[in-house]
């Protein structure tokens, strides 16, 4: 009965973050190259998780942190180059979580939860403070579609802190500190 709870209460979040994302300021078909697929990759993700499918959404927002990766070697500003790298950051931790559901329900998805989906929460919430960081620590505003990014980053972060305590109750993991 909790697994149903904690399936639907995911479900419901990510049909929010896919519609969310639908309506963000920078839409990937005004993007090219590696920031499109970057976006594309993302918005798969979100898709993925919508369909219950943690896996799957875990392997495409991977696939965009790589992407985010490569932004970051290859942009010279420096605002920008912190804003993929949050990106970045960012995206390995929804990666963490989504590993995190994905052994949860191959576990037989009844609290508590083992160790290791207890681990992948943790990890995950250290790269969203890492994300946060990135996003926060620069003293330089960034223009146009880059605070647009930055805004979406800090918007995405927030969401996910709350998921990951929400599942940390829910599937009974040690108290994380964050």
């Amino acid at each position: 009965m909790k697994v149903q709870l904690i399936s639907k209460l995911l479900l419901n979040f990510f049909l929010i973050l896919s519609l969310a994302s639908v309506t963000t300021p920078y839409s990937s078909a005004q993007r090219i190259g590696e920031e499109a697929e970057m976006n594309r990759l993302e918005q798969q993700a979100d898709d993925l998780a919508s369909q219950n499918d943690p896996e799957g959404a875990a392997l495409a927002i991977g696939k965009a942190a790589m992407m985010a990766d490569l932004l970051v070697s290859t942009t010279e500003q420096s605002t920008a180059k912190n804003i993929f790298q949050a990106a970045s950051h960012l995206y390995r931790g929804q990666e963490l979580g989504l590993r995190a559901l994905a052994l949860f329900q191959q576990t037989g998805g009844t609290p508590p939860a083992p160790p290791g989906v207890c681990h992948y929460l943790f990890q995950g919430r250290n790269k969203l403070n890492h994300s946060m960081k990135f996003l926060t620590e620069n003293s330089a505003i960034p223009m146009d579609d880059l605070l647009n990014r930055r805004n979406h980053l800090i918007q995405k972060n927030e969401e996910w802190r709350e998921l990951f305590q929400g599942l940390q109750e829910e599937l009974a993991c040690p108290n994380i500190s964050s």
